[in-house]
Formats: structure tokens, C-alpha cells, sequence
């Protein structure tokens, strides 16, 4: 059983089957985040390529700063 569900949400490097909700949202998010990045990349080309190569997607999504494309981020405050 364990088996079968790492299988239809990708752990471990197994195949995902592609009609699985899981695998359809995983492919929602993908596109979502891909479709931001080159949105950013039109507006601020630095930040846009720091974000290309530094956002994977995949069995899971993560930020992994690329050291050759340094961003200094600035905490600002609302209002």
C-alpha cells in the first residue's frame, strides 16, 4: 500500500501516474510557478533569471539560490 501511494505522488522517484489528482496539481503549480517567473523576468530581467534558475519544480517545489545569480533581498515593511 505504502508502495502505491509514494507512486502516485512521486516520492522516491517513481513514476506518477498522470491522471492522479496529486500529479494534476503538482503539473498546476509547475505551470503556475514557470508562468510567474517569466512574468517577473519581463518586468526585472536579474531577478527574473536569479528565479529561473533558482525555483525547482518537481515531486516537490523549492527555492535553491543560484550563487552566480546573487539577489540581496530587502525586507520592507507594508504601508
Amino acid at each position: 500500500m505504502t508502495e502505491q501511494l509514494a507512486g502516485a505522488v512521486g516520492l522516491g522517484g517513481r513514476d506518477r501516474r498522470a491522471a492522479s489528482d496529486s500529479e494534476r496539481a503538482r503539473l498546476s503549480v509547475t505551470k503556475a510557478l514557470k508562468a510567474v517567473v517569466k512574468r517577473v523576468f519581463a518586468h526585472d530581467p536579474v531577478l527574473g533569471q536569479h528565479l529561473e534558475r533558482s525555483v525547482r519544480t518537481g515531486a516537490y517545489c523549492s527555492y535553491a539560490p543560484d550563487p552566480a545569480t546573487r539577489i540581496a533581498w530587502v525586507d520592507v515593511a507594508p504601508g
